[in-house]
């Protein structure tokens, strides 16, 4: 009901005067401006003596939706800003000023709500699933490595990796070593397969490929998939370069689906 009322109140000060005026019904009698051609009015004194056009009817703020509201208050504070920036005056910079402290009050009560929210409701902090703190980096990096651990754990006992390469292409290379010293260090299965014939140095127990990378759709390299030998199952774990480190974060987003950490 407080912000309803403050809406309206906001918005009542606005008909008292009409936003759409003309210059002369605007500028106030004495106001210090240079008189040029592009001012003169031959009708001047007649528009100073007809009586001011009367407020439009405005719809009431009470009966309109809280999007119709904000709407109709943005529109009305662009209006009164637009206002005061083409005919500058003491009155129109107030109007201004007053619907403009209205959406300062309105911002700083919503940053309250929230906070009160947050302590009412934990489940809507973000701080509390994934803490932005620097003193949790570390804890949470720890958490992150344990989780990655007992993934591998699980890859080395039922999966091996095939990698598909190409022994002429440099990056392939590269990634060679790299996928050699990660099965190794973690004890996987790898099958190495050379799609064009020749066998790298890093992995010279490789196979020429005889139809595997064709049947498994590989059509990037290099290319890792994860294998399940009992049921003849594959999924592709990562294309291109990867690092240890990644790799082992791939696995995790993989077998999990991809699920969030955030």
């Amino acid at each position: 009901m407080r912000s309803v009322s403050c809406l309206v109140g906001a918005f009542s000060l606005l008909i008292t005067v009409s936003l759409h005026a003309a210059p002369e019904d605007v500028l106030v009698a004495g106001y210090a401006r240079e008189e040029g051609w592009q001012w003169y009015n031959p009708d001047a004194e007649d528009a100073e003596s007809e009586p001011a056009p009367a407020p439009t009817v405005q719809e009431p703020l009470a009966g309109m939706t809280p999007s119709e509201q904000k709407k109709r208050l943005q529109q009305a504070t662009r209006e009164a800003l637009d206002t005061a920036i083409l005919y500058p005056s003491v009155e129109h910079f107030r109007r201004f000023m007053t619907l403009q402290n209205f959406w300062t009050d309105r911002a700083t009560d919503f940053t309250r709500t929230a906070k009160l929210a947050r302590l009412k409701y934990p489940e809507l902090d973000y701080n509390v699933k994934r803490s932005h703190y620097n003193g949790t980096v570390e804890a949470r990096q720890q958490e992150e490595q344990k989780i990655q651990r007992a993934v591998i754990s699980q890859v080395a006992q039922r999966y091996g990796l095939f990698f598909f390469y190409r022994g002429n292409n440099a990056v392939d290379t590269l990634m060679a070593g790299v996928i050699r010293a990660f099965c190794e260090e973690r004890g996987i299965s790898l099958m190495a397969v050379s799609v064009d014939g020749k066998i790298s140095d890093q992995l010279p127990r490789s196979r020429v490929d005889s139809g595997q990378a064709e049947q498994m759709r590989v059509t990037h390299f290099p290319a890792t998939f994860l294998v399940d030998p009992k049921t003849h199952q594959w999924q592709p774990l990562a294309w291109g370069f990867m690092s240890h480190d990644d790799l082992d974060r791939q696995m995790v987003s993989v077998l999990t689906h991809f699920a969030p950490t955030y």
